[in-house]
């Protein structure tokens, strides 16, 4: 009879390929990868006319309103682009021709309003990051896990088992938890200056808000 007592165990000796679960967690990782691009150009072009946080109109507004420089603010919220989550504050051009206590009662309730519909759509984008990229620390974990396991079977249902069927199992698995990682840090990038961007923002709408409400609360 012919001996079989040498054969090798190797983790792709039926020839089928990568297992299934592999295959669908290489799926996940490549959606994962689209997503987070089209999330990534679709925050520039989303912010693309914004006006900066740290220097420029808005920063020259907070300085105009605690002033009460009406004419400053006035040219300065006429610059305010349409897209900024800031341009419920346009009505102050009309600082031209009036006094800030003749400004509309509801201008801070309503820029407010407009201010935090605009956030919306980025702050529900970071917390879906964040939701994502959870999932994929369980499920690298558990790709991982199983991966291992399946060599670890191997090597102990096989009477002789191929050194390196075992090195290339391991490096497969290592090469594809790198690739995860480094998604997942991309991920985690993304999030964070997203939620920098917000952060930023909401500070200084803080202070802008403050500044109005002093002005249109002064005493006439």
């Amino acid at each position: 009879m012919q001996d079989t007592s040498n054969v090798q165990w190797d983790i792709r000796s039926d020839g089928s390929g990568p297992p299934i679960g592999t295959k669908l967690f290489v799926l996940f990782l490549l959606s994962c990868c689209i997503w987070a691009v089209v999330v990534l150009l679709k925050t520039l072009w989303k912010t693309r006319t914004w006006p900066s946080t740290r220097r420029g109109n808005l920063v020259s507004l907070s300085k105009a309103l605690q002033s009460a420089d009406s004419t400053q603010a006035s040219t300065l919220a006429a610059k305010i682009p349409d897209s900024s989550p800031e341009s419920g504050l346009r009505p102050l051009t009309a600082l031209k021709s009036i006094p800030f206590h003749e400004l509309p009662g509801d201008l801070i309730a309503q820029a407010d309003l407009h201010f935090t519909y605009v956030l919306s759509v980025l702050r529900a984008t970071a917390t879906n990051l964040r939701s994502l990229a959870t999932l994929l620390i369980i499920l690298t974990g558990a790709w991982t896990t199983y991966g291992l396991s399946n060599i670890t079977r191997g090597i102990s249902t096989t009477k002789a088992t191929g050194i390196s069927a075992v090195y290339g199992g391991v490096t497969e698995v290592l090469v594809t938890l790198c690739i995860s990682l480094f998604i997942l840090a991309f991920l985690y990038i993304l999030r964070w200056r997203l939620v920098s961007l917000l952060s930023r923002r909401e500070r200084l709408w803080q202070l802008l808000k403050s500044q109005l409400q002093l002005l249109l609360n002064l005493p006439h």
